[in-house]
């Protein structure tokens, strides 16, 4: 395998982030894993140049409408990814000199593209060395969604909605907040340790571990080192889960001995949390579409030490078989995550506000179906990693309107007096900029006993 530079790895990584669905983070362990000649420092590096470009891709993408002389719509993919790639480098890592930014820019550009591409690319990087304070940008009290949309990198579509919902000044905070580089929360698995030995664990390897506010099995890392640098990780004492996600099985409120159904399970984070609660006893049906994504939840398990789940290959709009039913069912809906920006700042460009209403069909479909296997009295959660109504509060009040042998469970009754912040409208509800947290959406739902 020849060696490749952090620099042409990363090319690789934005043109693979282009056309498959696949998580900037899978893509990077697949690098770390082929590129064996990778320092530390290299793959920290390589970290912060892939999700620098993907943050930052609509400030970048501005300044190279006003310096190229090929009209942007024309300009080749890879060589628009060379060009991201060299002005980030320029505009935000301090530590990295101009002229190497550049010079390195060049270099792949004349691999990829010859060297009429290494002379566009210079072209276009040297101009903004030389211009960049000359780039007009809209004044905010001029063009306020336009000025946000470029200043913090946020599609248009995404600001002008934010602007009408909440505002300028609570928009500028979201952006702000989805710039930023999150920390990394792990979930501890009590099957195999406390939190409290698992952060003294932490601890020992130096890294700067602190309990998560709301989530009782949560960690929080500062500073983190990248994902495939984790200790212990291969003997299961925890995973990587975010907090809000984390409450989602506080919701629920499985218990031991149940039978629990969870309807979009994959990659398995919900699914071994709730086995967790269970004390890995009972039994979880596991459904997701793919026998990819169900190895992908037995994976976790075996890791984990969790032997009360059994996957099955299933489209959860699909009705299952009459005699399965549940004291507990999780429908954790495919969603436009448009919550986890900070974590996923891709799912910037590749969502469009086309996809809500089209997802809250799906999810739609999805609760509708999974509520037919609810035992009477028993509890139907619905979740999202997203902040827009269309997907949260009028799937549930469609369904409700619909479903009237279901009640929405008022959620200060079922949750210790500390989550209470968090309820809104009998929902839990987090929201990035206020919670510190992913943005999600919780419904608690009763299938009302038969008379």
């Amino acid at each position: 395998m020849r060696k490749k530079s952090p620099r042409a790895i990363c090319l690789d990584i934005l043109n693979q982030a282009e056309q498959a669905d696949r998580h900037p983070d899978q893509l990077l362990n697949d690098s770390f894993k082929r590129y064996r000649h990778l320092t530390p420092l290299d793959r920290r590096f390589l970290t912060e140049l892939t999700y620098g470009v993907l943050r930052w891709r609509e400030r970048l993408d501005w300044a190279i409408h006003h310096l190229s002389t090929i009209p942007f719509e024309k300009i080749e993919p890879e060589t628009l990814n060379i060009l991201r790639l060299g002005l980030y480098q320029i505009e935000f890592l301090t530590r990295t000199p101009a002229s190497a930014a550049v010079n390195e820019s060049v270099e792949l550009a004349k691999r990829h593209r010859g060297s009429g591409g290494g002379g566009f690319v210079n072209a276009v990087l040297r101009s903004f060395l030389r211009k960049k304070t000359e780039i007009p940008i809209p004044e905010i009290n001029q063009d306020p969604t336009l000025h946000l949309s470029i200043v913090h990198s946020h599609p248009l579509w995404l600001v002008q909605r934010w602007v009408r919902e909440l505002g300028i000044e609570e928009t500028a905070k979201i952006c702000t907040f989805n710039n930023q580089i999150s920390p990394l929360t792990l979930r501890t698995n009590t099957l195999k340790n406390s939190r409290e030995e698992l952060m003294e664990r932490l601890r020992s390897k130096e890294l700067a571990a602190s309990p998560t506010i709301f989530s009782e099995d949560g960690i929080q890392l500062d500073s983190p080192p990248p994902v495939s640098e984790l200790p212990f990780f291969k003997e299961g004492p925890y995973i990587i889960q975010d907090e809000a996600s984390q409450l989602v099985t506080s919701v629920l409120d499985p218990k031991p001995g149940e039978k629990i159904l969870d309807g979009c399970a994959a990659p398995g984070g919900k699914t071994t949390h709730i086995a967790q609660k269970m004390e890995n006893r009972g039994e979880i049906c596991a459904l997701d579409l793919s026998k990819e994504k169900n190895d992908l939840i037995k994976e976790i398990c075996v890791r984990l030490g969790i032997t009360i789940v059994k996957t099955m290959i299933r489209n959860s709009t699909h009705p299952l078989p009459e005699t399965m039913m549940f004291d507990r069912v999780l429908a954790d809906v495919p969603c436009s995550g448009l919550g986890t920006l900070r974590k996923n700042p891709d799912l910037k460009w590749r969502k469009g506000e086309e996809d809500i209403k089209r997802l809250s069909e799906l999810q739609t479909a999805i609760l509708n179906n999974l509520s037919m296997y609810v035992k009477s009295g028993g509890v139907l959660g619905y979740s999202t990693c997203t902040v827009f109504r269309e997907e949260n509060e009028e799937v549930v009040e469609s369904f409700l309107k619909n479903h009237p042998e279901f009640r929405l469970d008022p959620m200060a009754e079922v949750l210790p007096e500390k989550f209470h912040p968090l309820i809104r409208n009998r929902y839990l509800k987090t929201f990035p900029p206020k919670d510190e947290m992913d943005g999600f959406f919780i419904a608690r739902l009763i299938k009302k006993a038969s008379p």
